[in-house]
């Protein structure tokens, strides 16, 4: 069964430097709650094609093999699993303006079926919510710190 969660956040910086600071794998441990590790897959370290392997710990370790299936410079980045845990990422720049900008995110979720699949989403879906809070806080407060 998927899930889907979706969060949006104003954030008091340019478009352009909220898209570089969340598209800068090497920052994403610094804001993302739970992340584990993320480890680039090859040369390319951005855009389209880019890959890394990553896990998350929610409760369990959660591993996946991510691929960049979209990237617009300032508007948009999608993430897409090509092994492990089933997600999409979508993370979606608009420029209000004076400086802000929002940061909208889309992220669905597929966790394994069966016995195991049941005890992985007791030990996860209590976090989600602590999740979302913590990693939109953090990348706010990272990004208008900086």
């Amino acid at each position: 069964m998927s899930s889907i969660v979706e969060h949006s956040v104003e954030i008091a910086a340019p478009v352009d430097e909220v898209f570089a600071y969340v598209d800068d794998f090497t920052k994403t441990k610094d804001w993302m709650y739970g992340l584990h590790t993320i480890e680039p897959v090859g040369e390319q370290l951005r855009g389209v094609g880019a890959t890394y392997d990553g896990t998350m710990k929610l409760g369990v370790s959660l591993t996946s093999r991510l691929r960049c299936t979209r990237w617009e410079p300032g508007r948009l980045i999608e993430i897409e699993s090509v092994k492990g845990v089933q997600n999409t990422q979508r993370w979606t720049f608009t420029d209000l303006g004076g400086d802000r900008t929002r940061l909208e995110a889309w992220i669905s979720y597929t966790l394994p079926g069966g016995p195991a699949g049941k005890v992985i989403a007791n030990a996860v879906k209590p976090l989600i919510s602590v999740a979302i809070k913590h990693t939109s806080e953090t990348l706010v407060r990272n990004i208008e710190n900086r």
